[in-house]
């Protein structure tokens, strides 16, 4: 689904689409509304960019049980376990 925003900000806020892009993302992550991969297309981001973004803003990575059970998953088919 594509939405098309028009949004009429104070002259004072400058931000580049990209900046308002990165924040929707972010704040839909942080409220689990999207998976991290979601917000990083949505930021237009690689999963590792938007994470050091994370990273930036002192926000923790969401890591529950399917991403550990996943995690393992791959790393039993790589044989690192």
């Amino acid at each position: 689904m594509n939405i098309r925003l028009d949004l009429n900000l104070p002259d004072h806020l400058t931000l580049p689409p990209e900046r308002l892009k990165l924040d929707l993302a972010i704040g839909l992550y942080v409220d689990d509304q999207v998976s991290m991969g979601k917000a990083a297309e949505i930021a237009g981001l690689g999963v590792l960019e938007f994470q050091k973004e994370l990273a930036n803003r002192e926000i923790a990575v969401h890591y529950g049980i399917d991403e550990l059970e996943a995690d393992l998953k791959t790393l039993q088919s790589l044989n690192r376990l």
